[in-house]
């Protein structure tokens, strides 16, 4: 999670209750958070084909790799950025653009989600969240267990017609729409995080077992300086 500065941690800690109790209801887990702060009051943009305004793909990537330097190529499942409304580039009057953008293994293993932070109107706020990674679950089974799960969905695009509501019975994701699709893709989703847990932990025993070597390393070398001799008496 790279929050923005100007997001209190009050409002923070209620989106995250919120947001745990919504996961643990409707696929059973109970999500873990870590929280970097960030100072979005700049930050470089671009004007994309559709005249929306975008952060740069160069500047996103800076986000992602300050996230897996610390965490871990597997050590998150997403990288939130929130950014307050104050600081918002990408809808400046708020009647036009865009409110998040979801980029799933753009920037590395894990799917980067780019969200508005509605400071009056929390549903907002967390229909935002929710939209930008409901966008990346049929990537994530994809990608993680080579299942497409557009079949059992019943549908031929899965981000047009379920998360954007394009077809029946689907509605444009803005609060908490769209929870049946979560029943259909929760075994494929569960599947997914916890192929992504094995491969964070194998991450992690192999950084322990180089840690564990240098140290040995390091040992042998300082027995090497206590043990030095060169054979003329003494």
């Amino acid at each position: 999670m790279l929050l923005d500065n100007k997001i209190t941690d009050k409002k923070y800690r209620k989106w995250e209750q919120e947001d745990r109790d919504f996961w643990l209801e409707h696929l059973g887990i109970t999500p873990e958070y870590e929280v970097l702060r960030e100072d979005y009051t700049t930050y470089p943009t671009y004007i994309d084909s559709d005249k929306d305004i975008r952060p740069t793909d160069k500047y996103l990537q800076s986000l992602n790799d300050k996230v897996t330097k610390k965490f871990g190529e597997f050590g998150t499942d997403f990288v939130m950025v929130m950014i307050h409304e104050d600081n918002w580039k990408s809808d400046t009057d708020f009647t036009k653009g865009i409110w998040g953008t979801n980029y799933s293994y753009i920037f590395g293993k894990q799917c980067l989600d780019y969200c508005r932070w509605d400071k009056d109107n929390s549903a907002n706020t967390f229909g935002t969240a929710y939209h930008e990674r409901h966008h990346s679950f049929d990537a994530i089974i994809k990608q993680e267990t080579g299942i497409d799960i557009r079949k059992a969905l019943g549908v031929s695009r899965y981000d047009a017609e379920i998360t954007h509501g394009g077809s029946e019975p689907w509605e444009y994701i803005r609060h908490k729409e769209n929870v049946d699709s979560l029943k259909t893709m929760k075994p494929h989703l569960l599947s997914s995080f916890l192929i992504r847990k094995a491969r964070h932990d194998k991450e992690l025993n192999a950084l322990r077992s180089t840690v564990v070597d240098l140290a040995k390393q390091a040992v042998y070398l300082l027995k090497i300086l206590l043990n030095k001799k060169n054979g003329v008496p003494r």
